[in-house]
This record gives structure tokens, C-alpha cells and sequence, in this order.
């Protein structure tokens, strides 16, 4: 009597145990934007006594691309699959259609003539109106959780601050970096 006692109590406990009951361990989220880098990728924009970065626009370029980089972390650790971080700043430029959007040449070795011949393709134009921002929408976490994204700030912004948006949906974490465009 007692074993059939032990073994309904222990099939009913075995039996009222569901997956819903499993402990699922907390996450904790840790996001950073540590640095603007310069053109080159070697070293950081400098910052103002107000953690402002400062950035020289390219007077030769009409766009002044630069890289945002930081970290994303899970625990401690790399993101396994990786987090994805959207991007928005507050300032936006216009293509207005009919503008030359690049132009293209092709330098290549003419093994007919013997020497470098250069063709210079035909502009590529924009065929509407668009709103452009100047940083690119997400970006996700990649080795060791680090983070890039590029913005590409233009030269008639002179004077304004980017102030550039970090958000990841999972965490609810948000993070910002406001640069001064000099």
C-alpha cells in the first residue's frame, strides 16, 4: 500500500511539473556609444568640456563620412544571434530630382593599344525627390558585441549638432551622442 502511495504521489508531481515552471535566467543589457571616430578609424573626434564631439566637415567633399562605434553586451558577453541597434539623428538632407547623385570613370589596361584608358560613364542622376538622413537606419552587434554604424553628415550642415539616436527593442536600452559640426 505504501508503494502505490509513493509512486501516485510522485507521478502526480512529476505530471503537474510543466515547462511553464522552468526558471528562465534574467538578461541584463549593457549598451555603449564609446566614440566617434575620425575619416581614418584610427583615433576619436575630439570632445568639448560639455562631451560634445567636434566634427570638421570636408570643405572638398560635400559629405564628411565618419564611423559612431560602441558595444552591446548580454550578460557580459557577446549577443549570440546578434542584437540589432536602429539608428535616427535629427537631421535630414534633400535630393531633389535631377541631381547628379555620382559620376562614375573606369580606368582599365587597353591590351589592344597597350596603355590605361579612362571612360568617364555616363552621371547618374536621381529620377525623384527623396529626404536623405545622415546616418545609416540599424546595425547589429558583431564580434565581441561591438557595434558601428556611419553617418554622413553634408556641408551645408556647418554649424548645426547631430545628435545621433542608439535603441535596441529587446532591452528598451537607449543611448545618444551629440556632435557639433564645425
Amino acid at each position: 500500500m505504501k508503494k502505490i502511495i509513493l509512486g501516485a504521489t510522485l507521478l502526480s508531481i512529476l505530471i503537474s511539473c510543466s515547462k511553464d515552471d522552468e526558471i528562465v535566467p534574467l538578461k541584463e543589457y549593457s549598451f555603449t556609444i564609446d566614440s566617434v571616430l575620425t575619416q581614418t578609424g584610427l583615433r576619436s573626434l575630439p570632445q568639448d568640456n560639455n562631451g560634445f564631439y567636434r566634427l570638421k566637415l570636408d570643405v572638398t567633399k560635400n559629405q564628411s563620412i565618419h564611423r559612431i562605434t560602441g558595444k552591446f553586451l548580454v550578460n557580459g558577453k557577446e549577443p549570440t544571434p546578434s542584437e540589432k541597434v536602429e539608428w535616427e539623428s535629427n537631421l535630414y538632407w534633400h535630393l531633389k530630382r535631377n541631381d547628379t547623385i555620382a559620376t562614375i570613370t573606369k580606368t582599365y589596361m587597353n591590351l589592344y593599344k597597350g596603355q590605361l584608358d579612362t571612360i568617364v560613364l555616363p552621371p547618374l542622376i536621381a529620377n525623384k525627390t527623396e529626404l536623405v538622413p545622415t546616418i545609416n537606419p540599424s546595425s547589429y552587434s558583431g564580434k565581441n558585441g561591438e557595434i558601428n554604424i556611419v553617418i554622413a553628415p553634408i556641408l551645408r550642415m556647418k554649424g548645426d549638432t547631430l545628435i545621433v539616436q542608439g535603441y535596441n527593442y529587446n532591452s528598451n536600452l537607449r543611448r545618444f551622442v551629440k556632435i557639433i559640426l564645425d
